[in-house]
């Protein structure tokens, strides 16, 4: 154990010094900079938050100031003493008076500010108001929590000058400094890359391969050779996946879509065709081709290219179809149509996101271009209308199918073959989505953006707009289901010191109409908006639900279709409470 010298007593257990290190008073610059990034996290983003997210949320973000302001400390400290001057004592002996006084007030202050703000939010995306003596628990979170944090900084910190001092001491004059530093920097790295990274990653695929490997309740294997896992399938039931066999066991009967139906019209069993990740060789060199052939081959089979309608379906981080999207265009048919999506990982999304991107466009660019190969040798006459599909991380995939070096092309190349392609819920990493905000008409806000006119691209998903008639023209059209409130599109780690381009005015119909921007601040509040986006109430965050049966109408509605077709449609997917 590393010995610290104590004078006449000898030397002693570090630990025993260590107690009153860890109690050192903390120096003005970080208590005033954490007192800043407390008031600060008290105001609203994107999404509205609980009293303990508040508070975790300020935890984080005072705990940050802290270290920002020693920082910003021991850079003046090294900058004056290389002046020969040294640091002006603020407000003398009444500082740390002036401070306490401070914090008092800040946190009276936070009570009406932070209530006020998070129920005009509340009120906007249609959830409960809270109580004032809530804010009382965002306190005391933000206390326990950022103590927790400090007692943590401290002790990380202590270790840190320890092994800072024991490089600094075996290397000449001139190097410790730099060689102390480098050490510190790569051990930080390695253990944050090696040991935390890792162990995550680890822990993620062991405990979602677990789930991947179970049946949602109340599914079961088809009993339809149309559907991937039934008779006569190339893809074995137990190979599909849990989403999976989600999307094939599951969507309407034959008899949900007949009810639905217009009297006189033909309804078919709808084709739901899917590959697991499993449902390949693990040998293969190329998983996300071998994956796309095997689709093809299943859809072959069953017959999906006699359809009216085919769908080529990129999935999300999980392997999920999103199941009401799928229904409406099944409904919208009469399921005369095909559905086809292949598998490249069982992580959530997020977690997709820190590992899986690559293989979430190469599972889009070769699904797309497997099957539009096989589509594009069939007579033009005799082959089904071609739609694409992708929500949140699905969307990337999908969208990385057909990017180019511009919007134009990027657009030409996603409508050659399909008719009409529905993005719901793009990512902040969309390629194509931000090559459209870039290009956007001059005039439209970034929530709502117009490109061309909106005669080739649209944008859908404001409440209470108008039902879909008919097909938006010309065809062969993009749609886009967006909210302002939706982190998986507008939270990005530029917000660390930049201003979102969400906040510029005027602001989206469900977002703070004078949102603040605050550097570091902003981007913890987009981490914690990005949680809470998947459990948003329907139409906001990243619910796209309400939103499904107006998008496929603006791209897909077939002949006759009426206003009073999407508004039944919707209900019966969305109904009503009660």
């Amino acid at each position: 154990m590393a010995m610290s010298s104590t004078g006449g007593d000898g030397p002693r257990p570090a630990w025993v010094t260590l107690g009153p290190r860890l109690r050192a008073p903390v120096g003005p610059t970080s208590r005033w900079t954490a007192l800043l990034m407390f008031w600060m996290s008290l105001y609203p983003t994107l999404l509205p938050r609980s009293p303990a997210i508040q508070g975790v949320v300020s935890a984080l973000c005072t705990t940050i100031g802290l270290a920002i302001g020693a920082l910003i400390a021991w850079i003046a400290r090294r900058a004056l003493a290389a002046l020969h001057r040294s640091v002006p004592g603020l407000l003398g002996r009444h500082a740390r008076r002036v401070f306490r006084v401070s914090v008092l007030l800040t946190v009276i202050a936070g009570a009406p500010m932070w209530v006020s703000t998070q129920n005009e939010q509340r009120r906007l995306v249609g959830m409960d108001v809270l109580a004032w003596p809530e804010y009382l628990v965002a306190v005391v979170v933000t206390v326990a929590v950022g103590a927790l944090l400090f007692l943590l900084g401290r002790l990380v910190a202590q270790l840190l000058r320890r092994i800072d001092r024991a490089v600094a001491s075996a290397l000449p004059a001139p190097l410790a400094a730099l060689g102390g530093a480098l050490v510190v920097a790569t051990l930080v790295v390695t253990f944050a890359q090696r040991v935390v990274f890792d162990t995550f990653v680890s822990w993620a695929d062991s405990t979602y391969g677990a789930v991947d490997d179970g049946t949602p309740p109340d599914i079961e294997q088809p009993t339809s050779p149309l559907r991937s896992g039934g008779p006569g399938s190339l893809v074995p039931w137990d190979t599909l996946g849990y989403e999976g066999r989600n999307f094939t066991g599951g969507g309407p009967t034959v008899a949900d879509l007949e009810a639905f139906a217009q009297e006189g019209a033909v309804v078919r069993e709808p084709i739901r065709v899917y590959v697991g990740l499993r449902s390949v060789d693990d040998g293969v060199d190329d998983a996300a081709a071998a994956e796309a052939q095997l689709a093809v081959d299943e859809l072959e089979r069953t017959g999906a290219f006699q359809r009216r309608n085919l769908v080529i379906a990129t999935v999300t981080g999980t392997g999920w179809v999103d199941p009401v999207s799928a229904a409406a265009f099944e409904y919208m048919h009469n399921g005369d149509s095909a559905i086809v999506a292949t598998q490249y990982s069982y992580l959530p999304s997020w977690i997709s996101f820190l590992v899986d991107l690559d293989r979430a466009a190469a599972n889009g660019r070769a699904l797309v271009a497997a099957v539009t190969q096989r589509w594009s040798e069939l007579p033009v006459d005799a082959r089904p209308e071609l739609f694409v599909f992708g929500e949140s991380l699905g969307s990337f995939g999908s969208e990385k199918a057909f990017a180019s070096v511009d919007a134009e092309l990027s657009v030409g190349a996603a409508t050659r073959d399909a008719v009409g392609v529905l993005w719901s819920g793009p990512t902040f990493a969309n390629p194509i989505w931000h090559q459209i905000l870039d290009a956007r008409d001059a005039g439209s806000p970034v929530w709502h953006p117009e490109f061309g006119g909106g005669e080739r691209v649209s944008t859908l998903g404001i409440p209470g707009s108008a039902p879909i008639t008919g097909r938006l023209s010309p065809e062969h059209h993009i749609t886009y289901l967006t909210h302002p409130s939706d982190p998986v599109t507008w939270a990005g780690v530029d917000a660390l010191w930049s201003r979102p381009a969400w906040m510029d005015r005027p602001t989206g119909y469900d977002v703070p109409a004078h949102p603040v921007w605050f550097p570091v601040v902003t981007f913890v509040q987009e981490i914690f908006d990005l949680m809470a986006g998947f459990s948003a109430p329907p139409g906001h965050g990243h619910n796209y639900d309400p939103d499904q049966a107006n998008g496929w109408a603006s791209i897909s509605a077939p002949p006759g279709w009426t206003s009073a077709d999407t508004v039944r449609l919707d209900r019966l997917l969305n109904p009503p409470p009660g």
